[in-house]
């Protein structure tokens, strides 16, 4: 029989393994603090949030319960035309109750919570 060598460290390897995967879980953890921290959240935002004057949007819940959506202007689906964006405010009176319709949508924790009132007129059936 040849000569053998010296044993073989089984946990070499599943030491390698575990300093890996620590260090992957590391890094994702730094990445998604540092996103937290640099506006990752914008990515994430409601459309309502998102939008802007001259924007369009479609209510997928109810009267009571809204879920403001993007949409085509030209769509059938489009509802309501953005005519004013207040950042930083749920003040609905900013919008003329006579015109538009007030829309508010508060987001964030209670330290770090924003909010913004679109004004929305709403577009006719057939134009």
């Amino acid at each position: 029989m040849p000569p053998q060598g010296p044993p073989q460290n089984a946990s070499g390897g599943k030491k390698a393994f575990l300093a890996v995967r620590n260090l992957i879980i590391i890094v994702v953890a730094l990445g998604a603090l540092a996103g937290l921290k640099f506006g990752w959240d914008k990515i994430f935002e409601s459309d309502a949030k998102a939008a802007a004057v001259g924007d369009c949007l479609e209510n997928k819940g109810t009267s009571f319960s809204p879920d403001m959506k993007s949409a085509d202007c030209g769509s059938n689906a489009a509802e309501f035309k953005v005519v004013a964006v207040h950042d930083n405010t749920s003040d609905t009176d900013l919008c003329d109750a006579k015109k538009y319709v007030a829309y508010t949508e508060t987001s964030g924790s209670r330290k770090s919570r924003s909010s913004v009132v679109l004004c929305l007129m709403p577009i006719k059936p057939g134009g």
